[in-house]
C-alpha cells in the first residue's frame, strides 16, 4: 500500500486498520490513502480483491474435495465467507484454512443439502496437517509380542504415532475422499454416502480408514491408559493397527522405557 499520505498514524496501527478494512469491517485506512487516479475506496477494493483471490487460491489447495463436491460457484462463496469470517492472523498463508467446517456448518442450507461436507472439511484439515509433518521412520518392535501373556498384554501401554489426526463421521468421508482423489468414478458411483466411518490419518499423508473402536483404541493410548481398558471391539484391531504403524511401540510396567 504506497499511496499512503505522509505523518499519518504508527504502523501498526495502519496495518490493523488496513487488515479491518479488507475484511469490510470498520476502517479509517482510506483517510490515509492518496487518491490518485483512483479513489482511496476504489484502491482499496484492488485490494481486498487480490487478498480475497489470494486466500480462495489457498482454500483450494487445501479443500481439494469439497470443492469438487460442491462446485467452483459455490465453493468461491464459501471460501468468501470463511476469509471474512475467520481473519488471517499471520503472513504464513500456510496455516491458513483451519475451521472451513464451521463455516459450513454455519450455512443452513448447504449444510442441509450436503450434511456430510463439514466432516470432509475436517478430513481434508487433519490431511493437510498431515502433510506437513515428518515421518518418524519408526518401525513397531514386533519382538515385543513374542510370549506376549494375556496378563501383560493388559498391563501394557501402546505408543501411539505422534501427529495422527482422529475422526468419527456418520458418513463415509473417508472413502469419498480417497475416490475424488483417486477419480475413482466407480467408487463414487457406488459409495453409500450414510455409511458411518472413522479415519485415522498419519504423516504422509496416509489415511487409513477404521471404525469408531480404531479411534477410541487411538484416543486411550493417548491418555496413556493401560490395554486393560479397551473394549474386545477396540482390541480385535490391535493386529490391524500395528501393521499400519498407527502404533510405535509398546511398553509395559517392568520395561525401562516406561520411565522415560
Amino acid at each position: 500500500m504506497n499511496a499512503v499520505k505522509p505523518d499519518g498514524p504508527d504502523l501498526a496501527t495502519l496495518q490493523t486498520s488496513f487488515a479491518r478494512a479488507l475484511h469490510y469491517q470498520p476502517s479509517e485506512i482510506t483517510d490515509h490513502i492518496t487518491p490518485h487516479a483512483l479513489r482511496a475506496e476504489q484502491q482499496l477494493q484492488i485490494y481486498r480483491n487480490n487478498f480475497i483471490i489470494g486466500l480462495t487460491e489457498v482454500l483450494e489447495a487445501t479443500y481439494p474435495a469439497v470443492k469438487a463436491v460442491v462446485g467452483e460457484a459455490c465453493f468461491s462463496a464459501l471460501a468468501r465467507q470463511h476469509i471474512l469470517t475467520v481473519p488471517l492472523e499471520q503472513g504464513d498463508v500456510i496455516h491458513y484454512g483451519c475451521g472451513l467446517e464451521n463455516t459450513i456448518a454455519a450455512q443452513e442450507a448447504l449444510h442441509q443439502s450436503v450434511p456430510y461436507l463439514a466432516d470432509l472439511a475436517r478430513l481434508e484439515w487433519l490431511v493437510d496437517r498431515a502433510a506437513q509433518l515428518t515421518p518418524s521412520g519408526q518401525d513397531f518392535p514386533l519382538e515385543k509380542l513374542q510370549d506376549l501373556t494375556e496378563a501383560r498384554l493388559a498391563q501394557a501401554r501402546l505408543v501411539p504415532n505422534s501427529g495422527c489426526g482422529l475422526l468419527d463421521s456418520d458418513y463415509a468421508v473417508a472413502q469419498l475422499w480417497q475416490a475424488i482423489r483417486d477419480d475413482d468414478l466407480d467408487t463414487l458411483e457406488h459409495l453409500d454416502i450414510r455409511q458411518p466411518q472413522s479415519a485415522i490419518v498419519l504423516s504422509g499423508p496416509r489415511v487409513i480408514t477404521t471404525t469408531a473402536a480404531g479411534t477410541a483404541l487411538v484416543e486411550l493410548t493417548r491418555q496413556h491408559r493401560p490395554l486393560s481398558q479397551a473394549t474386545p471391539e477396540m482390541l480385535a484391531l490391535l493386529g490391524e493397527l500395528i501393521s499400519q504403524q498407527v502404533f510405535i511401540n509398546i511398553r509395559y510396567p517392568d520395561d525401562t522405557e516406561a520411565s522415560n
